[in-house]
């Protein structure tokens, strides 16, 4: 009775068998190295859902699915897990369960596909005996569980199209959704999905059972989209923007490594081999499984050829295509796009839930083949000795069926796979190395060096007794023992243990300790007190941070143990990029990682940890401390040639010298440089991003490609110019050699500008100009919010008190010739020039005042127009005529001479010798602005211009500030009366909402 149940339930019974070996050996599997960058990516998520965060991550990471990662951080949360090996452990469970379930969900659909226990379990038992993708089931959270979703999708496919019905095109449309979610490349099967509905309506009549058709496809995508959407925080804010963005970035992966593949280094987003996918894939498939699935396909592809219409008329002919479709397009997309792939195929494992039901299928077909033949006998044997082979070959490798190749490859000549496809790139493997150490040394702290700080994330998988033994060094300082894996060259020292696969090195460990008989304590506390008696830091923060022979050693009055948790990082800028390591030029940066556990020691309440330096100079040095991945303690710069210069200028002109720009920073010139200083340096003055525009006096001297800009742009961050000295952040850039005009410079973050200044070389000429103008009693041209003068061919702008809007608005300046062919040729057609510039283009700030020169142009000035405006609104702008004094002048003598107004209203009018004058006691804002109408009657039409005959009058209209303008308070306007002989002269003031006063004055034949 029990084989019986075993033989109707041997799915389930296959299920319960791989769940139990999955807790078994749960603990065998270490962490990978992106596993804290997913536990981060859900936390980002959960804190947008919740709302603690304005905006989600914002990086390319925001693109990356969090509908299987959430649900391990909310389960995470819901149990109260806290330790670092509880955690890790419960997302090792989970994923390999989500794998199980792809395998549960293989077998339904091939119970489907072939009516056939026997065959529905061969397929579960090739889906889960993958070596690769079984080890990566439980440390790998993102490509895995896609393969999982993919499989699952698959089959809610086969029964959405088994009976039409439209809740099932709805919960297809939701899976979908979530595995599109997970990986861009999940829009494989929408697309298919699609594909198969048009030709499904291809087939089927006008009528209900196309209406149906469209139903399904509206449900289907619609549910599809609401879901991608519902699960995924990075494309609420922007759905559209962020969708396209997405799908761009996601399409060709912006991370990027230097890949080993068939003996050669690449690096994957410049030149990607085509055939990298299909070999990867052949070379790490079960051989019999690659066999079976090319059959299967060849089989298929060979059919739909011989009978098209088939494919028509036989869904499951369809179904079978539309597999061969998910495996072959994806590959065939990635070969023409060159595609950035890399760590082998673990983004493509995806590819598998099609292939191993094109397996099965394969045997199928054999053994229908070989059906009534004694063959079919050895066929069965074939198969069943290659799931076999396979399931040995897993158990003989445990734990590291990460790292399996098949016999297409040569794995058994030494070091040969080692050095010519990568083996463990995410360091899983390590977790060996170190309970090896912890076995070795049961009672006492191990200090290992390594480079490799991806491996160190393996030490959360012991229990917390164990994990704290472990203390990590860099490589080069003075551990006990030497780890290195498959990829570098082996530290010096006494080999003590090698793990190894296919006679291939994963890693080595080597005793360091015993050969150079050192004491770890007691090295460090000769290197604190060394570092203390010291010159002082070359970065005085958190930790003091000295440079000694070489070295770089970090000192803390007071720390512990505990801080090992922290995480110290570490870049060193050379002078010449060439001496980076191949796999680091590309950065620009040497990145030196590490962790205080194992690099320093604890004594006596201090702390001192040491790092080697590399043998090629540096010049710059960043580092800092992170209590996690968003929270940072402390950072440091130090950039030797700007200390030396800075340092120069402290000591022996800075207290005399006077800021060009005084704000966060002080911005002093000194020999052809800018030097940028503040007193109390902050974690926002090192992460910022400093602008500088330099404008120079004449354009040509600009890089070409600069010159239709107008202005050079030397932007730099604190890390590449800026150092830190005595708690003081300074930054020392050089200044090009041609003559300069004006610079701006400030800070600014992704938030927006932090401060902005400006400085103009024409700032001495603009106050000396101003303050001789104002000891000399000049009268200013214009007053309002700056007073405008005029003098000797100059416009001089003042202004007592200067604020943020006048040195950001602009002013414009626009100028009205007597004569209009005085004018450059491209202003002709306007009838006026255009001269509108910033303060710093002209002037600056003095002492709080703001002041600009402006030189005028060489022809005769009828009036002009100025003021300040911003992107809002205007801030001021006033007018003034040259005639303006000549009016005044010419008006004042009137009134001397006692002569009455031939018009007296709200101007008093006068005739004088050929002249109408206006004259206005007190000017008010609307007699500035309203225009004059004068119209003139003639004694004779014909002495007209030609142009106003046909009126039978002469139109003089003008503004006050085209013939006058304002004086003392007062306002004049002198106008030039025609030779010809007048009747009348009607004249008065108008605005565009009407007339405001008018009189008409009888001439006759005077």
């Amino acid at each position: 009775m029990l084989s019986n149940f075993i033989a109707r339930h041997s799915g389930l019974a296959l299920l319960v068998a791989f769940g139990l070996t999955g807790v078994w050996v749960l603990d065998d599997y270490g962490i990978s190295t992106d596993a804290h960058l997913q536990r981060d990516l859900a936390r980002h998520a959960l804190d947008y859902v919740l709302g603690n965060v304005e905006s989600v991550w914002s990086d390319h990471n925001r693109f990356y699915g969090v509908a299987f990662e959430l649900p391990l951080l909310l389960t995470e949360l819901a149990l109260g897990l806290e330790d670092a090996r509880d955690i890790h452990l419960t997302r090792h469970l989970m994923s390999h369960l989500f794998f199980l379930t792809g395998g549960l969900f293989c077998y339904l659909l091939a119970r489907r596909l072939f009516e056939s226990r026997l065959l529905a379990v061969l397929a579960m038992l090739l889906f889960l005996l993958h070596p690769r993708i079984y080890a990566h089931s439980f440390f790998n959270s993102k490509d895995v569980p896609f393969l999982s979703m993919f499989m699952i999708c698959l089959y809610l496919t086969h029964r959405a199209f088994g009976n039409g019905n439209i809740w099932r095109f709805l919960i297809l449309g939701i899976a979908v959704g979530v595995l599109v979610n997970l990986r861009i490349m999940g829009v494989v099967l929408p697309a298919a999905v699609v594909a198969m509905l048009l030709l499904d309506l291809v087939r089927v009549p006008e009528g209900r059972d196309r209406k149906h058709i469209l139903s399904n496809m509206a449900v289907f995508v619609l549910s599809c989209a609401a879901t991608l959407y519902a699960v995924s925080p990075g494309l609420w804010g922007d759905p559209v923007g962020s969708g396209i963005e997405w799908f761009v970035t996601l399409s060709d992966h912006p991370t990027s490594d230097f890949q080993l593949f068939r003996g050669e280094w690449f690096w994957s987003r410049a030149h990607h081999p085509p055939e990298y996918v299909p070999v990867w894939f052949s070379i790490t498939t079960p051989p019999a499984v690659l066999a079976l699935g090319l059959v299967g396909m060849s089989a298929l592809v060979l059919r739909g050829f011989a009978a098209p219409m088939d494919v028509l008329r036989d869904a499951r002919l369809r179904f079978w295509l539309m597999l061969v479709g998910c495996f072959v397009l994806p590959i065939v997309a990635v070969m023409v796009l060159s595609s950035n792939i890399y760590n082998g195929w673990r983004q493509m494992y995806f590819l598998y839930a099609p292939f191993c039901l094109l397996a099965a299928f394969g045997v199928h077909w054999t053994f229908s083949f070989f059906r009534g033949s004694r063959l079919r006998f050895s066929a069965y044997g074939a198969v069943g000795a290659g799931v076999a082979a396979v399931a040995v070959s897993m158990v003989s490798i445990h734990p590291s069926q990460q790292v399996y190749f098949t016999f297409l490859v040569d794995r058994t000549t030494p070091e040969h796979l080692r050095t010519h496809y990568q083996m463990d790139y995410w360091t899983t493997s390590m977790r060996y190395g170190f309970k090896h150490l912890l076995e070795r040394h049961p009672s006492r702290s191990v200090y290992i060096e390594t480079y490799l700080y991806s491996a160190w994330w393996n030490r959360y998988i012991f229990p917390a007794e164990d994990r704290h033994r472990l203390f990590l060094y860099r490589h080069g300082g003075e551990g006990e023992f030497s780890i290195s894996d498959d990829h570098r060259p082996e530290t010096e020292g006494a080999e003590i243990y090698w793990f190894k696969v296919y006679s291939n090195t994963i890693f080595t460990i080597r005793d360091l300790a015993s050969a150079r008989g050192a004491n770890v304590d007691d090295a460090h506390r000769r290197i604190y007190l060394e570092a203390t008696s010291s010159d002082g830091p070359i970065i005085d923060s958190h930790w003091d941070v000295h440079l000694m022979d070489g070295r770089l050693v970090y000192v803390r009055e007071s720390c512990s143990v505990g801080d090992g948790e922290d995480r110290f990082s570490l870049h060193l800028y050379p002078a010449d990029v060439s001496d980076l390591p191949e796999t680091r030029k590309q950065s620009g940066f040497d990145s030196l990682n590490f962790d205080f556990q194992g690099v320093g020691a604890a004594f006596d309440g201090k702390c001192a940890a040491k790092i080697d330096l590399p043998d090629y100079p540096v010049e710059r040095i960043a580092t800092g401390q992170y209590l996690s991945r968003e929270d940072r303690s402390w950072r440091g710069i130090w950039n030797m040639r700007a200390a030396e210069v800075y340092d120069a200028f402290r000591e022996s002109r800075k207290s005399s010298a006077q800021p060009l720009i005084s704000s966060v920073f002080d911005v002093y010139v000194d020999d052809g440089r800018l030097i940028y200083a503040k007193t109390l340096c902050e974690d926002a003055d090192r992460d910022a991003r400093f602008f500088l525009h330099v404008v120079p006096e004449y354009v040509s001297d600009l890089p070409e490609d600069r010159k239709e800009y107008g202005f050079d742009i030397l932007d730099f961050s604190f890390s590449d110019r800026g150092g830190e000295s005595d708690g003081e952040c300074f930054a020392v850039v050089e200044l090009p050699e041609y003559r300069i005009a004006s610079i701006s410079t400030g800070q600014y973050t992704s938030d927006g500008r932090v401060w902005s200044g400006r400085y103009s070389v024409a700032i001495a000429d603009a106050v000396a100009a101003a303050r001789d103008l104002l000891e000399k009693g000049v009268q200013p041209a214009v007053s309002s919010v700056f007073d405008v003068y005029i003098d000797d061919g100059e416009l001089i702008y003042a202004k007592a008190r200067c604020d943020a809007t006048d040195r950001d608005a602009r002013f414009f300046l626009h100028l009205d010739p007597v004569d209009v062919s005085d004018l450059p040729e491209e202003r002709k057609e306007f009838g006026f020039d255009n001269l509108d510039f910033y303060l710093w283009e002209h002037g600056g700030e003095s002492d709080g005042e703001c002041f600009a020169v402006v030189d005028l142009p060489a022809y005769e000035i009828a009036s002009m127009s100025t003021g300040q405006y911003t992107d809002d609104r205007l801030v001021w702008s006033e007018r003034y005529s040259v005639a303006a004094a000549a009016a005044a002048t010419a008006a004042r003598e009137l009134l001397e001479k006692g002569l009455q107004p031939a018009v007296s209203s709200v101007f008093d009018v006068y005739i004088d010798d050929g002249e109408l004058v206006y004259a206005k006691p007190s000017c008010t804002d609307e007699d500035r602005d309203a225009g004059f109408f004068l119209h003139l009657d003639p004694v004779d039409v014909s002495d007209l211009p030609e142009e106003r005959k046909e009126f039978g009058f002469d139109n003089l209209d003008f503004y006050l500030w085209e013939h006058g303008g304002e004086s003392d308070g007062a306002c004049f306007a002198v106008v030039e009366l025609p030779e010809y002989r007048i009747a009348s002269i009607s004249t008065g003031q108008y605005t565009s909402d009407g007339r405001v006063w008018s009189e008409e004055l009888e001439i006759g034949d005077k």
